[in-house]
């Protein structure tokens, strides 16, 4: 799970990227890197390192990001270590210039691995799947000596679609050419546009008569927070091609229904984002209310009901309302301390949960509590939390999650490939409030969660194990590397 940004027709492109990089910081805290490409001399600048986006690029670096393109990405990684050499975007010299960042995994990586070095003599040479679908782009690409015509990438594009299976969604400067960007047949992953008119000043600075500049966001709210209009999710296996002369292209290539990823809606997108037309904070809320509607009938004891915070508010505040409770927040967090989920390994999780959070001791002493989170994946935060809450004198905690039990590996980019780190799978709901020290534990049942998005069908693999598409080769490279 990433963050990406691609501006095209600012003079401001590298600014502006990185401002709306700065709202996507919660998709990823691993490294952070802008590319911006300058058509008036015909190159490319760049800067990227480990860290937040603020640690790894300074304002005072964003001066020299010149030119009127520019693409920026956040990442957060599912490979284990964390390494500069993975750090987005990337670059290649052939043919035009490449420059790309994407938000996804591939789950045949491995083989297309080695029909790069096998049949095309192309050696990936990082561990970061973005480097494959570079290639494949850069191969396709350079089959044509005629004008870089936009039919020509399409082509180049169905290509990618043909050869790569996964979650995926781009964006690329195509140097001398304009900013592309698509999405996977399934639409796993966020992606959107939008337009804004220029000003007089960026007019004068541009000088070449055009009207607009155009951007693309992971979230909307990136788009909004930069005055971007007209804004619209791609559609799955869509492609949108913007000149420098700021002509728009658009193509799609469906294959299947789109199955975009219910964890976004869950836990990672910004609540004021939307995503296929829902509202986040609105399905936050409908989630809240379904879980609060099962809970009517249940026997616990309730004084208070607590969110933890920041993603789950919105749907403990329907639930206070279902259950006629007060809503309180007892749990505090300290705004400078990281996700916990989304940390690269358990060691740092465990630490970080003592920092991320304190008790209100006054409010929760000698009280039951129903602690309400976004879900339960590995069990360390909810755990770390009720030892806290029981230390400064709560009565009974009852723990309820707005997911389903997740029980089965994600392969498209969320951090969770190995069943036996999954706190729930193959366990009932007493045998893991057993294990994370809860009086109960209640999970929003998947049929509801199916009737809060209505008529979008999502993808729901980690909650039933039913793929959109084939995950042998990801999960025989996952079982490899639990072995090893």
């Amino acid at each position: 799970m990433c963050g990406i940004v691609g501006i095209i027709g600012s003079p401001f492109a590298a600014k502006e990227s990185y401002l709306g990089l700065l709202m996507l910081q919660h998709r990823g805290q691993d490294s952070a890197g802008i590319l911006s490409y300058d058509s008036n001399n015909n190159t490319f600048n760049s800067e990227k390192n480990l860290g937040h986006i603020k640690e790894a690029i300074s304002e005072e670096q964003i001066e020299s990001l010149t030119g009127s393109c520019a693409i920026a990405h956040t990442r957060y990684s599912t490979i284990g270590k964390i390494r500069k050499e993975e750090a987005q975007p990337m670059l290649t010299n052939y043919p035009y210039g490449i420059g790309m960042a994407h938000n996804g995994n591939i789950v045949n990586v491995e083989e297309v691995k080695k029909d790069l070095l096998k049949k095309n003599k192309r050696m990936v040479l990082s561990k970061n799947d973005l480097e494959v679908m570079m290639n494949i782009l850069a191969k396709e690409l350079s089959n044509d000596d005629e004008f870089l015509s936009s039919e020509i990438i399409n082509q180049a594009v169905a290509k990618i679609y043909e050869t790569i299976e996964g979650a995926y969604s781009t964006v690329t400067i195509l140097a001398g050419h304009g900013l592309l960007a698509f999405k996977d047949p399934n639409g796993f992953r966020p992606l959107c546009w939008g337009k804004r008119k220029l000003t007089d000043e960026e007019k004068g600075i541009n000088q070449n008569g055009q009207e607009y500049t155009y951007a693309i966001a992971s979230e909307s709210k990136s788009l909004q927070f930069l005055g971007y209009e007209s804004v619209e999710e791609l559609k799955e296996g869509e492609l949108i091609y913007i000149t420098f002369e700021g002509v728009v292209h658009k193509f799609q290539h469906k294959k299947t229904p789109a199955t975009p990823c219910m964890f976004e809606w869950i836990y990672f997108a910004n609540a004021d984002s939307k995503i296929w037309n829902k509202n986040v904070y609105q399905m936050r809320l409908k989630f809240g209310e379904l879980l609060g509607k099962k809970l009517k009938s249940e026997n616990i004891d309730v004084d208070i009901v607590v969110p933890v915070p920041d993603t789950s508010r919105p749907s403990a505040i329907t639930i206070s309302e279902q259950l006629a409770k007060p809503y309180r927040e007892v749990l505090i967090k300290n705004r400078y301390a990281q996700r916990t989920f989304i940390l690269n390994s358990q060691m740092e999780r465990e630490k970080a949960v003592h920092l991320k959070m304190n008790v209100v001791a006054e409010e929760i002493k000698d009280k039951n509590l129903l602690i309400v989170d976004d879900s339960i994946v590995r069990g360390t935060t909810s755990k770390k939390i009720i030892q806290m809450l029981r230390a400064n004198g709560a009565k009974s905690i009852t723990m309820v999650s707005t997911c389903p039990p997740l029980i089965k590996p994600c392969f498209f980019g969320i951090d969770f490939p190995n069943e036996e780190e999954l706190v729930a799978a193959n366990k009932t709901n007493r045998e893991i409030a057993d294990l994370i020290g809860a009086d109960h534990v209640f999970f929003l049942d998947q049929n509801d969660l199916k009737l809060a998005f209505n008529d979008l069908k999502t993808c729901m693999a980690c909650l039933d194990g039913k793929y959109p598409i084939d995950v042998s080769a990801a999960q025989k490279m996952i079982d490899s590397r639990i072995k090893k």
